[in-house]
């Protein structure tokens, strides 16, 4: 039998729950119906899907890449989504109809005299369904000449007959056999290798749209030297990630895990301004800070803030040991040097080279 107390918390609890929907009606999701049922009534107000954020938040039109400005510190998922799934469902079938996916290889997806350089570290086969979706999403780019640069950096190589045909493939070897994996030392040596103009900074469970190349490359050009790119990043389950790897293509997908705005990568620079900044630095072992770090140099470039791409994420089980502390150390160390100083100590030296910059030490 059910007592008098529980079902006076399964009514708070419903009250709750209809409180955050009326409040997520009232502050977010008239504006994303708005937006995805009346767009042209949208489009005469000046409002698109980059307009979408949470209450609190404010964002404002970056005049140099049109993107959108996040005014606020870390990366959020938005509301609208997270309290009415279907909506970000619908949000994301929008933005797809916008910006399609191509997982076919292009003829611009593999040029030999790129504008634009795709640069991904990799380790070990734990993704590597993911990895492939990727890369092959990165090879269906249209209309800009772009490559696709795989550094694989590992103790004994084991993708270098596993990318797909058209691939740049480049090996890093570790200095030893548990040395952990340096996402930084892997961004340089495929960014010093690049061919490209412009130098994207990829990660291999993001599958983009197919003329992503092609609004970097009008973006990052004329006075931008930087630019962040993903304004949304859809984040699919395990399920609807397998089936995306399976089928090749995203038009069946009916469900998203959550949308996450203002989130620092992937990120694009120019390479010029990648190596005058001194490229990420490679005393980062393990996982976190160097995004961080390298973004605060980035800054000191002609960098927009402004996002204006959506970027579908692959899901798959979290990285095991992670080094989130010493790497927040580290962070916290290096971040009290000034970016100039760091700049100069991190151009005064070779990198991305055979060898990394700092010896890998176990504590």
């Amino acid at each position: 039998m059910t007592s008098t107390h529980d079902c006076q918390l399964n009514t708070a609890n419903s009250a709750a729950s209809l409180r955050q929907r009326l409040g997520c009606w009232v502050n977010e999701r008239w504006k994303t119906e708005l937006i995805l049922g009346a767009p042209a009534i949208a489009a005469r107000l000046g409002l698109s899907w980059k307009d979408l954020c949470n209450r609190r938040e404010q964002i404002e039109i970056d005049q140099q890449t049109q993107g959108r400005v996040c005014h606020w510190a870390d990366s959020s998922p938005l509301t609208v989504s997270r309290i009415f799934p279907q909506v970000g469902a619908r949000l994301l079938q929008n933005c797809l109809r916008e910006s399609p996916v191509n997982f076919n290889p292009t003829k611009n997806g593999a040029s030999t005299s790129p504008d634009v350089s795709f640069v991904l570290g990799v380790r070990g086969t734990g993704r590597l369904p993911q990895f492939l979706a990727t890369v092959q999403s990165l090879l269906g780019q249209q209309d800009c000449e772009s490559e696709v640069v795989v550094v694989e950096q590992s103790w004994k190589q084991e993708f270098q007959n596993i990318v797909p045909e058209g691939v740049r493939y480049l090996h890093t070897p570790a200095t030893s056999a548990d040395m952990p994996f340096n996402r930084s030392w892997a961004l340089n040596a495929g960014a010093v290798n690049a061919r490209g103009r412009v130098v994207v900074l990829h990660d291999g469970d993001y599958v983009v749209p197919t003329h992503f190349a092609k609004e970097v490359s009008q973006r990052v050009a004329g006075n931008v030297q930087s630019a962040r790119l993903a304004r949304l990043i859809f984040y699919f389950d395990q399920s609807t990630s397998e089936q995306i790897q399976q089928s090749h293509s995203l038009a069946k997908v009916r469900s998203v895990s959550r949308i996450v705005q203002n989130n620092p990568t992937p990120m694009a620079l120019t390479k010029e301004a990648y190596l005058a900044i001194g490229g990420h630095d490679e005393s980062f072992y393990g996982w976190g800070g160097e995004d961080n770090e390298f973004l605060d140099r980035a800054r000191t470039l002609n960098h927009c803030e402004g996002a204006f791409l959506p970027v579908f994420h692959l899901w798959h089980p979290e990285a095991p040991n992670r080094s989130g502390d010493r790497n927040a150390n580290r962070l916290t160390q290096i971040m009290d040097r000034s970016p100039h100083e760091r700049i100069q100590q991190l151009t005064s030296r070779p990198f991305g080279q055979l060898t990394p910059q700092v010896t890998w030490k176990p504590a």
